[in-house]
């Protein structure tokens, strides 16, 4: 699993190097020479937008540090078991997390990285502990620009003409932009519908030791579009940089 991964990648990085990336004490003063150092690859490629990832691990760092005791436990112990609660906790407390747009004049909140977090700490702990919350099921799937290539596969999303030739000419979407808002607003709303029917499905069917939510499936999506990505990546995603995907 992917978060497996990322707690290998931190306890090497921590043991073969000294850093002590997890650490709020440390990365709320990381430089970007160290930053750029931790992340870099086997290429001569730098990470993009490495400022951007500076400021963002400051303000987290310096918020837990101050607010929370150094640890993101006592947010969670704050939230009493409600993914709601903390979800309202992290996009209030962590300006960096409001994934949040325009659109026509009102204001949409997708909150990715918010709900990813969430999302991964429930993953992570089965649903138990630290990771149990009463309301998981009122979290949305990540709006990403890798899911949607998925939907669009199973038939549960599709683009019109005019928006797929922009896909296709491979241009950048503006972060907020009416298209890049009406891709992840839709997909979180066809992921909801998914969900639905496979819930009417399962009681169909009198399965009542399974249950389904919008994280599952955006796993499973995700999953898929990664285990066929030669297949999938005729399907054009949208191009968007910003510090929310």
């Amino acid at each position: 699993m992917l978060i497996d991964t990322t707690f290998i990648l931190a306890k090497l990085l921590e043991e073969l190097e000294g850093v002590q990336i997890t650490d709020p004490n440390y990365y709320c003063n990381v430089s970007v020479e160290q930053l750029t150092h931790i992340l870099r690859s086997d290429t001569a490629m730098p990470a993009p937008m490495i400022k951007e990832r500076v400021s963002n691990l400051h303000e987290v760092g310096k918020i837990l540090v101050n607010k929370y005791k150094g640890s993101f436990v006592n947010c969670l112990e704050k939230a009493n078991n409600s993914a709601q609660k903390l979800l309202e906790l992290v996009i209030t407390d962590f300006p960096c997390y409001r994934d949040e747009a325009d659109y026509q004049g009102h204001k949409v909140a997708l909150y990715k990285r918010a709900q990813i977090l969430i999302g991964d700490i429930w993953a992570s702990f089965r649903g138990k502990g630290l990771g149990f919350f009463t309301d998981i099921d009122s979290i949305t799937m990540f709006a990403d620009y890798r899911v949607p290539q998925s939907l669009i596969h199973f038939g549960a999303l599709k683009y019109s003409d005019e928006l797929m030739a922009i896909l296709k000419s491979g241009v950048e979407l503006p972060s907020g932009c009416p298209e890049e808002v009406e891709i992840r607003a839709c997909c979180i709303h066809a992921v909801s519908l998914v969900c639905e029917e496979v819930r009417r499905l399962l009681r169909e069917e009198g399965i009542q030791n399974l249950s389904i939510n919008s994280i599952l499936i955006d796993h499973f999506l995700w999953d898929y579009r990664r285990q066929h990505a030669e297949q999938l990546e005729t399907i054009p995603f949208h191009k968007t940089r910003c510090i929310y995907y």
